[in-house]
């Protein structure tokens, strides 16, 4: 099943983060925020810190949660990231840096239409009334203190997992709330796939930086997807299409959120069709040995 998606992802270069700006550190096998079995769910987390102390730690915190994370020693490093990180759900940024400081990257964050709405969280010594104020004022999701405590952190994480959207509902949640079976579930899985396959080109073709909206084709194809994003617990590109873009038809210059929400989703079916290790072992005890 979706293997037509595995297929197309498995060359695309975009897909590999490679910029030398950044030390990846990617600790946890999971890929987005599709929930399943216990519920609990995993991030992908940039750290900008200039303290290389500061970022390892805050790096290991993250790692005992099961979240993924990369780090950037300033804003500018972390600015040239930014796009290049799969799947990037959550920022926590120091706030004094040299050569671009928290707030400028923040505002450089926030017109950039992908990341938009990207939850972005400041740490720093500094915790006076004017420098919370100034860190509110640009859209950020949270204040920590430093020394940052592993308590305060895990708090603030995991209340902007709650509140985010899911890339993917799990498969037995959907197929409840659905009422189906298994095979028909996975029948409407490889349809939903289709139309995400057919979108993608489309979308990566028209994008770009003028006001010009998408073609009457592309804005057919997106709504049709949409319904289908709704029925089958893709939230997080349901919620960005009828809610993030007003509902109006998408500029050219939104194509490249589009386009992020697009492909977060491919990889989540490309997760969600991977057959589980309890799944495979019975499968394997279920065949004779040929002897």
């Amino acid at each position: 099943m979706t293997a037509r998606l595995r297929d197309s992802l498995a060359g695309r270069p975009e897909d590999h983060p490679s910029s030398q700006a950044v030390r990846n550190v990617w600790l946890c096998c999971h890929h987005s925020n599709t929930s399943e079995g216990n519920g609990t769910s995993t991030m992908a987390i940039l750290i900008v810190e200039d303290n290389p102390v500061n970022a390892r730690l805050l790096a290991l915190m993250l790692h005992a949660q099961g979240h993924q994370t990369v780090e950037a020693r300033n804003g500018k490093e972390a600015l040239a990231a930014v796009p290049d990180i799969p799947d990037l759900q959550l920022i926590i940024t120091d706030y004094m840096m040299p050569e671009m400081d928290g707030f400028e990257f923040i505002v450089k964050v926030r017109e950039m239409p992908a990341f938009r709405h990207t939850p972005i969280l400041v740490a720093s010594a500094h915790a006076d009334l004017e420098t919370v104020k100034r860190v509110q004022g640009i859209k950020c999701d949270g204040f920590l203190v430093k020394p940052i405590d592993k308590q305060q952190l895990t708090k603030r994480v995991e209340s902007l997992i709650r509140a985010q959207p899911v890339v993917l509902c799990a498969k037995l949640k959907t197929m409840d709330r659905l009422e189906i079976r298994l095979a028909e579930y996975n029948e409407l899985l490889d349809t939903f796939s289709a139309q995400l396959t057919a979108i993608v080109p489309i979308v990566v073709l028209e994008q770009g930086d003028s006001d010009e909206p998408l073609s009457e084709n592309l804005c057919r194809k997106l709504g049709d997807f949409s319904e289908s994003a709704s029925m089958l617990g893709a939230e997080k590109f349901f919620q960005l299409y009828s809610k993030g873009l007003g509902g109006a038809r998408p500029l050219r210059s939104q194509g490249a959120a589009l386009l992020k929400a697009l492909q977060e989703l491919e990889r989540a079916l490309v997760a969600q069709a991977q057959p589980s290790p309890a799944s495979v072992e019975k499968t394997d005890a279920a065949v004779p040995p040929l002897y």
